[in-house]
């Protein structure tokens, strides 16, 4: 897409193979980026156990049942 985009506007040789050269590193930098984040995923929190923290039940506000 960049080559093409680049004979259009008549850029010369050199600075479009600089242009592939670049898009090319970028593509495998991001292809190293996907494949280190499958290989090795974050590792998740901790969470403490449920007798070390005070658990508080989740109160739902009450809603009109009309709706008139």
């Amino acid at each position: 897409m960049i080559i093409l985009i680049s004979i259009l506007i008549n850029l010369p040789f050199f600075v479009q193979i600089a242009l592939l050269l670049c898009g090319l590193a970028v593509s495998i930098y991001g292809v190293f980026l996907l494949v280190k984040m499958v290989t090795h995923p974050a590792e998740k929190a901790i969470i403490a156990p449920a007798d070390e923290k005070d658990i508080t039940p989740i109160k739902k506000k009450r809603r009109p049942s009309s709706t008139l």
